[in-house]
């Protein structure tokens, strides 16, 4: 199933690391703002509306 990794900024040098570590590096994911435990319902909206086209881009899905 296709699937992409979603971080917060403070992890990206984590993600990227495990990626080296299990063999992907370059490993694409998305990186948000943080935090994302405080937003609403309509801000949690609003980010995945930001990040929804890179989400596909990494898919291969064209718009």
């Amino acid at each position: 199933m296709p699937a992409v990794s979603i971080c917060t900024e403070p992890f990206r040098i984590t993600a990227a690391a495990m990626a080296r570590t299990y063999g992907f590096p370059g490993f694409e994911y998305v990186e948000m703002p943080h935090p994302v435990a405080s937003l609403s319902a309509e801000g949690i909206r609003q980010r995945v509306e930001e990040m929804l086209p890179r989400v596909l881009a990494i898919l291969g899905v064209e718009e």
